[in-house]
């Protein structure tokens, strides 16, 4: 109950014409920083200001770990979800790029302002781009496969008798795997387009 406590306020904001993104987030100090300026939070850990988002200061830290952290913070907020969110973060995270608490802000604007349906909408075109993704991921594999003759596929026959063939030994497999290419780049065209088309109309 606690993450919906703010709902009222943000209904408030919206039919005001602001925008309750910017006073979301785990620092909510970080809108009077300046560039450059670094602070110590209550628990001792360092901050920097750097380019308009608050960067951690840890001198244990390796390249590693500062990428997998670049990737890890909400869009909205910045919060690093890896470190610092909850259960309910970490499970919406990878497909919204989100905290929980920004994606449920999110979705209330889109219910205030009449959107809701163009919002859902994006998010099923979104799911099915990502599954197309990671098919045409499969794709490419098979074609990198069947264009060597170093790949090698096995098959039982009816009666046991095992055969190998090479990547190469049936052109007809390159040339479907090429057609499926095709197939799924032109899809994924046509998704692209119909998302950027909602998101121009639902994201101001």
């Amino acid at each position: 109950m606690a993450r919906r406590k703010w709902n009222l306020k943000i209904i408030e904001q919206v039919l005001d014409g602001e925008n309750p993104f910017i006073q979301i987030g785990y620092t909510p100090a970080s809108s009077t920083r300046k560039d450059g300026e670094t602070w110590e939070d209550s628990k001792g850990k360092k901050w920097q200001r750097k380019d308009g988002r608050n960067v951690s200061l840890n001198s244990s830290d390796t390249p590693v770990l500062d990428a997998i952290n670049s990737v890890s913070k909400c869009s909205k907020c910045g919060m690093n979800v890896r470190l610092y969110g909850d259960r309910l973060d970490k499970k919406i995270f990878p497909k919204t790029q989100m905290c929980y608490e920004c994606l449920e802000a999110e979705e209330m604007i889109y219910r205030v302002t009449g959107k809701w349906e163009e919002y859902q909408q994006m998010k099923i075109l979104k799911n099915h781009r990502g599954a197309l993704k990671d098919f045409k991921d499969k794709v490419l594999e098979s074609i990198e496969f069947l264009s060597k003759e170093t790949g090698k596929i096995k098959e039982t026959m009816p009666d046991g008798q095992e055969l190998t063939f090479s990547g190469t030994s049936n052109p007809k497999w390159l040339i479907d795997a090429k057609l499926d290419l095709e197939k799924v780049n032109t899809e994924l065209d046509r998704i692209n387009k119909e998302i950027e088309g909602i998101e121009s109309t639902i994201v101001k």
